[in-house]
């Protein structure tokens, strides 16, 4: 029915998250890889630690994306249940019957036909975020050019504890305002 079309999602959301986060997590640490801070790093770099993250990334999730498919394809519809090499009851099931009749490299079968489309995606979505990052630096007045990180001299770069907390102030007693406001043009219209 219906809902077929939605088998798997848990799935999906299961392997996004952990290769969001690693890719994320993989590649603000890949500077210790260059002994350069991120701000130091050429396009080149960048691109080539979001492929690095892509793939550690891609590689620890990729069994989630293995049972998904797996899980969309079958049918008891189709002829030999939509040709799916082992039949499961549910997502731990199809972990377990993977394991059982592929063995443990199963669960990462078809990864380097995954590995070739998703890694120079994620290295070029790096480097375009690295650029996109100094062309807003560079728009707000914070950097000479958006080429590089140089920072513009004497402009503060650094946001201290006291500056968040005057921020705050700020913004309760413009909502304060805002609301006292409306008020008064309420009062106004009646």
């Amino acid at each position: 029915g219906f809902l077929a079309l939605f088998r798997g999602a848990s799935l999906t959301v299961l392997g996004a998250v952990p290769f969001s986060a690693g890719s994320f997590f993989v590649y603000t640490n890949l500077d210790k890889l260059w002994n350069k801070s991120s701000t130091r790093m050429s396009p080149l770099q960048n691109f080539t630690s979001g492929c690095i993250a892509a793939g550690v990334a891609q590689t620890l999730s990729f069994p989630f994306e293995t049972v998904k498919r797996k899980m969309q394809a079958q049918s008891p519809f189709l002829p030999h249940y939509g040709g799916v090499d082992v039949h499961f009851t549910g997502i731990i099931d199809c972990f377990r019957q993977i394991v059982k009749v592929k063995g443990w490299l199963g669960l990462w079968s078809g990864l380097t036909a995954n590995l070739v489309k998703i890694v120079p995606y994620c290295g070029l979505m790096f480097c375009t975020f690295e650029f996109c990052k100094r062309v807003c630096l560079y728009r707000n007045g914070y950097i000479l050019s958006p080429l590089s990180y140089q920072p513009i001299p004497g402009v503060d770069q650094s946001l201290h504890p006291q500056e968040l907390q005057e921020l705050r102030k700020f913004l309760l007693r413009r909502k304060n305002f805002d609301t006292n406001k409306s008020t008064l043009s309420n009062c106004r219209e009646l």
